[in-house]
């Protein structure tokens, strides 16, 4: 790290939780499950049971990762066991709202993947179960510990650049070459914008907090020649606040030079970053107090995913709410909600008032 000036560098690596007693089971043992189990070994933290309706599949991530724990395909007797405390649940958007509340109803804490929910409605009735059970209920947002993002919010919550103002993204990389031969990521009509593009959106959500609430969104998208898949991967967005603005610029089908960057603007400082899709190690942050330059730790899948489970387990352990609490889900929900429909519509649309995907 170089400094012009003393400027603090902002704390933005995941809180690690040594000697951790909390017991985590895992619910979707796919291909995402693989980089929660990583970051899980390599923190020393407890996995003693891994739930698949495929049991092979359990049972493959059970030796991969932890050869002590069991595997099963049985959901309600995982649930019946004494010794998980968390439940990591991993699997597809459609049907976890109800993994979440059984989860809740028997005791547990929870960790849900992301997007949260489909409904902004049921997301909120699963957050007021959690608090009437009195059990952690939090969201594996887990690019708000990127190390690029991470950095970012750090300093935007600690006031360095003031009131946000503006925040512009851009992204460029071959996400259609991906997942070419996936049928079902290569037929989603929402891939970039939503399945990919939640992370922005509540990145967004967090970065502009203070910005009062989004008042439009607008977004437009379209096929790219030569892309191999047949959904849209080019999508812009523009966010509109009261006293701010967001836009977001996605290239999903670009087959050079892969980057990725953001500046984000505030009434007395900048945050400026360039990398690649997933971020890159150099941030600057540039304020009327002088100018300091960040060389980032980590990855996004690495830090990420430690992240969002230690925040759990830190709020299991200290009685507090985890800073990835499912309620703070939701404003990124809403704009990404909002962006669907303003696609569908091709017109401006106003966050919150649409409650659910169609």
């Amino acid at each position: 790290m170089t400094t012009d000036v003393e400027l603090a560098a902002p704390a933005y690596l995941p809180r690690r939780v040594p000697g951790s007693p909390t017991r985590i089971g895992l619910v979707g043992c796919g291909f995402i499950s693989g980089m929660h189990l990583a970051a899980y070994r390599d923190a020393g933290y407890h996995v003693t049971v891994l739930c698949d309706r495929t049991l092979a599949k359990a049972e493959a991530r059970r030796d991969e990762f932890f050869p002590d724990a069991e595997a099963t395909d049985d959901y309600e007797a995982f649930l019946a066991r004494d010794d998980v405390d968390v439940v990591d649940i991993a699997t597809h958007v459609n049907g976890r709202p109800e993994l979440v509340r059984r989860a809740l109803r028997t005791g547990h804490h929870v960790l849900s993947q992301k997007p949260f929910v489909r409904d902004l409605d049921e997301g909120a009735e699963l957050v007021a179960l959690a608090r009437e059970v009195d059990r952690v209920l939090a969201v594996n947002h887990n690019g708000r510990w990127a190390p690029h993002f991470a950095a970012a919010l750090a300093v935007i919550r600690r006031g360095d650049i003031g009131e946000v103002v503006s925040a512009d993204f851009a992204v460029y990389w071959p996400h259609d070459k991906e997942f070419a031969d996936d049928p079902h990521f290569s037929t989603m009509q929402d891939l970039v914008v939503f399945d990919f593009g939640i992370h922005w959106f509540d990145i967004i959500g967090q970065m502009l907090a203070g910005a009062g609430p989004a008042t439009r969104v607008y977004a437009a998208e379209r096929k790219r020649p030569g892309a191999v898949i047949a959904v849209p991967t080019d999508v812009e967005v523009l966010i509109e606040y009261s006293q701010a603005a967001a836009t977001i610029l996605f290239r999903a089908a670009s087959p050079r030079r892969e980057s990725g960057g953001f500046r984000i603007e505030g009434t007395r400082g900048t945050i400026v970053h360039f990398g690649e899709s997933l971020g890159g190690s150099d941030l600057v942050i540039e304020t009327d107090a002088g100018q300091l330059r960040i060389d980032l730790e980590g990855t996004w899948f690495s830090n990420g995913m430690l992240g969002a489970m230690s925040e759990v387990l830190w709020a299991v352990q200290e009685q507090t709410t985890p800073s990835n609490d499912a309620e703070t889900a939701l404003a990124g929900l809403e704009l990404a909600y909002a962006a669907q429909e303003s696609l569908r519509t091709a017109t401006p649309v106003v966050p919150g008032t649409v409650r659910a995907q169609s």
